[in-house]
């Protein structure tokens, strides 16, 4: 059984595993020294077992090993989940991450696989982030998984849009950004509601690329609008 795929199983069964695998670390890095490669497998199992219990300050000190050497789908699970936690505050170590489990998931998933699309779409947000246009095919891949998973109106499908819009606007393709931007605020507002705070963002996403365009007068009652939902007035 693959590591990932026990340490999930072991997670099932609620007992509290982690002084078994220190146990397997310490007796590793006394017999082999720190740098075998039994011993940083033993650190790499130790790492995801924390990360998989949500313990991911804890599990840092062991995340050179769990990137290096996870093999499974279990595994970039695991990594898939920790990246999203730490996405915020180190956007480049996530980033590195996310490159992982799509290396994992594009070689164990199906190209339209719902799981392979969301770490695509996860990457591209933060390549996005950094101005990295090479955000846009990785968003538009998850866009046609996810219309094709789950039909055309549903908020990844949305969040997408977002991306694949924002990289269209950096190339300076104003009618297709157009269409992605307003197709994300469609969903915005049919999944989360006309007053959610993703349909404030889809509407500043829209205003923005309408002011830059020279087209203020139609950007204003949608700035109007988002500052409406921010502050909650009416």
């Amino acid at each position: 059984m693959a590591a990932g795929a026990l340490i999930l199983l072991l997670l099932a069964q609620a007992p509290d595993f982690e002084p078994l695998y220190r146990q397997a670390l310490e007796q590793r890095e006394k017999a082999l020294g720190k740098d075998a490669e039994k011993t940083r497998e033993s650190a790499r199992d130790l790492g995801l077992y924390l990360a998989a219990r949500g313990e991911y300050a804890r599990a840092a000190a062991y995340w050179e090993p769990a990137m290096q050497l996870a093999g499974s789908l279990a595994d970039a699970t695991v990594l898939h989940n920790w990246a999203v936690a730490i996405a915020e505050d180190e956007p480049a170590r996530a980033e590195t991450m996310y490159r992982k489990v799509l290396a994992l998931r594009k070689a164990g998933l199906a190209p339209m696989d719902g799981e392979l699309a969301a770490t695509r779409l996860n990457l591209a947000e933060l390549m996005l982030a950094r101005g990295d246009a090479g955000a846009g095919p990785l968003a538009t891949a998850a866009l046609v998984a996810f219309d094709r998973k789950l039909g055309p109106v549903n908020e990844r499908s949305g969040a997408a849009c977002g991306v694949v819009g924002a990289v269209l606007a950096m190339k300076g393709d104003v009618e297709g950004a157009e269409r992605m931007f307003r197709r994300s605020l469609a969903i915005a507002e049919k999944t989360h509601g006309p007053g959610s705070a993703r349909t404030a963002s889809a509407l500043e996403n829209l205003a923005d690329l309408l002011m830059q365009t020279g087209r203020e007068s139609a950007a204003r009652p949608l700035l109007a609008r988002a500052e409406r939902i921010r502050t909650g007035t009416r």
